[in-house]
């Protein structure tokens, strides 16, 4: 365990040292916490961004993810939809009785809508989806979707309320685990 912190630790100092802006994310519900940290090579709409983030659940589920996509904005200049393709690394320990070690590679995709009726309002979506010929040790496959609605509550403060589901099927007994499931609040803060 003392390893993983780490590991975890030492990634996020290097994902911030090296970004030019990014983002700090925190999100909870009764059974689970998310905290992730992104960061991007140049300002919106057009950039390279990644993201490194460890959830834990009361199940003792611990999730580490860490991705990287291109985001930009679709079609015209100021369109208000912008897209993320791209792929990320999931890594999942657990230490109760349903224990669960593995790794998987999943691509996807994301997309933020800015109403343009709506000012600070933001429409938010994430799929990611990793088969089995790039999942390893207890892991055969993994999905993992997110939906958020935000408010821009400061320039550099974002306030929501979202949906996610992450689950995995299990390499020995081909069953489904949900390692998280359920709507969650968080605030997103940016910086420079």
């Amino acid at each position: 365990m003392k390893t993983t912190r780490t590991w975890v630790g030492s990634l996020l100092l290097a994902a911030s040292s090296a970004s030019v802006a990014g983002a700090l994310d925190i999100n909870l519900n009764n059974d689970s916490v998310r905290l992730a940290l992104s960061w991007m090579t140049s300002p919106s709409p057009n950039s390279l961004e990644g993201e490194a983030a460890i959830y834990y659940n009361t199940d003792d589920y611990y999730i580490g993810t860490l991705g990287v996509r291109v985001v930009g904005e679709t079609g015209r200049q100021g369109n208000p939809l912008e897209a993320g393709v791209g792929g990320k690394l999931l890594g999942v320990l657990s230490s109760g009785d349903d224990e669960i070690d593995g790794l998987a590679l999943g691509l996807g995709f994301g997309v933020r809508y800015y109403p343009e009726t709506v000012n600070r309002l933001v429409f938010g979506a994430q799929l990611h989806y990793a088969p089995d010929i790039v999942s390893f040790g207890d892991v055969s496959n993994a999905f993992e979707g997110m939906l958020n609605v935000e408010y821009q509550i400061l320039p550099q403060a974002f306030a929501y309320v979202g949906y996610r589901l992450l689950k995995i099927e299990r390499e020995d007994t081909g069953k489904t685990a949900t390692l998280d499931e359920g709507a969650h609040v968080g605030m997103r803060i940016l910086f420079q």
